[in-house]
């Protein structure tokens, strides 16, 4: 059990089963501009300028987000301006999110906080294929707390954009 035995590979040096889901990460020195894609879990501790999709989302404390999320899993503790669109969504007590939010199932701590609007998924009908819009904002800690952020943010469905009124 405790031999030397160094014909046996380590695990780390074994390949990855076909099929299993890998993990990227965005290390806090890091900054990606442009759209982030991957069908695998993505961990972010740097900024991304540009949407997010993925299987599973961990955003760290010190992350940025200044684009849209869609994931089927996001955990978010860091500062997100634009849409997020998860089945499952979890926000810690450090994230700011600015943006609207569309959820299966929600979990927010206190201490979080969401600038825009929380619905369900099935209420917005993504199913549908109705484009979120938003209008980006940069977070700024100066901003007054009185800024009326449904002027910033707005859910838009196209058909309601008719000239024949």
């Amino acid at each position: 059990m405790f031999s030397r035995d160094r014909s046996a590979p380590s695990p780390a040096a074994r390949a990855p089963r076909n099929g299993a889901p890998g993990l990227s990460f965005i290390g806090p020195e890091l900054v990606v501009s442009g759209d982030v894609a991957t069908d695998a879990q993505l961990h972010v501790d740097g900024r991304i300028e540009g949407n997010v999709k993925c299987a599973q989302l961990i955003q760290g404390v010190a992350g940025v987000i200044a684009g849209n999320i869609d994931a089927d899993e996001a955990r978010l503790a860091g500062t997100v301006e634009g849409i997020v669109v998860a089945r499952t969504l979890i926000v810690e007590a450090s994230a700011r999110i600015l943006g609207d939010v569309a959820y299966e199932t929600v979990s927010i701590d206190a201490g979080a906080q969401i600038e825009g609007r929380l619905a369900r998924r099935g209420a917005l009908r993504l199913d549908e294929e109705l484009p979120l819009i938003a209008t980006p904002v940069s977070f700024s800690p100066a901003r007054p707390a009185e800024a009326d952020a449904s002027a910033l943010f707005a859910l838009a469905d196209p058909r309601a954009a008719r000239t024949d009124r």
